[in-house]
């Protein structure tokens, strides 16, 4: 288990090699920089120009500013943000709580919802519940995030008035966010769940255990959702990379704060060093929860171990 964990962490660093060289090369091969957004409108001479992009490394050879940026992120440095002129790593670390509050809020409400309706959905097969429930599966899947925030918005805050249309802070704020980015992934978790425990009712230790007269309630919560939890929870984690990711939108959307919507200000101005910086911390916090789905498979099934 031990080795597992520590070889898992080593295989970190070159996953996040491989991202921070995309990224970077990608922001390298935009054209323009910064600079040019900063000073476009403020008739700055050649001059100014050049000694802002010196001070920002900007004039340097590619593989020498790619260098810099991964000896100083090994430091937990990411630079300065030529926007906001502060570290990167300090605007990061005042906007993450609110995004990580958006996604964990979103992936309690995806999971919650999305296991109820596996689970109603298998146990009701072939009944109308059953295609009812796959039918709103299939509305919140194809349903795109703006477009189902929108429609939240204009529903619980405009008509009815229970809830803010946009804002950060409080349980109230959070609510209509929370569930506009959890409906995608509710309807994911739903169909895997229904999928997964369908095919575990099917087996003989299920019928042994009915066949023994246990409640249908007890079979399917003890003897069999158990069993179909492995493929469920590879996809919650995988969901939070997508709800980490969709942020961006409902942040905007909603009027929220978070390192989402800076990361969107940091692409339309061209403030390289704040998108790596983000990237690198959504992916290292993508990584670190995948690692944590594949420990909890040890204490869903006993049976599986790391050798």
């Amino acid at each position: 288990m031990t080795a597992f964990v520590i070889r898992r962490l080593a295989l970190l660093i070159p996953i996040l090699l491989g991202v921070s060289f995309l990224v970077f090369g990608a922001l390298y091969a935009v054209p323009g920089d910064a600079i040019d957004s900063m000073l476009a409108d403020a008739g700055a001479s050649a001059a100014e120009v050049a000694r802002l992009r010196r001070e920002f490394g900007l004039d340097r050879p590619f593989l020498t500013q790619y260098w810099t940026f991964l000896s100083r992120a090994a430091r937990g440095d990411f630079g300065r943000s030529i926007r906001l002129r502060i570290p990167v790593i300090e605007a990061i670390g005042a906007q993450l709580p609110a995004t990580l509050e958006l996604t964990v809020a979103s992936l309690v409400v995806a999971t919650t919802v999305g296991l109820s309706f596996g689970v109603i959905a298998a146990v009701r097969h072939g009944t109308w519940v059953d295609t009812g429930t796959m039918m709103l599966s299939l509305v919140g899947v194809s349903m795109p995030i703006f477009w189902s925030g929108l429609l939240l918005i204009f529903l619980f805050s405009l008509k009815l008035g229970w809830l803010p249309a946009a804002g950060t802070g409080g349980v109230r704020a959070l609510l209509l966010p929370a569930f506009t980015l959890g409906i995608s992934a509710a309807a994911i978790i739903a169909r895997v769940t229904r999928s997964s425990l369908l095919e575990v009712l099917g087996q003989e230790y299920v019928r042994t255990a009915r066949a023994k007269g246990l409640a249908e309630r007890l079979v399917v919560l003890r003897h069999a959702m158990r069993n179909a939890l492995i493929s469920v929870v590879t996809i919650v984690g995988l969901q939070f990379g997508a709800l980490l990711g969709g942020a961006v939108v409902v942040e905007t959307v909603f009027g929220r704060q978070g390192i989402g919507i800076m990361a969107a200000d940091a692409i339309r101005t061209q403030d390289f060093p704040m998108v790596q910086g983000t990237v690198m911390i959504a992916s290292l916090a993508f990584v670190v929860v995948n690692l944590l789905v594949d420990l909890s498979y040890i204490w869903i099934d006993p049976r599986i171990h790391y050798a």
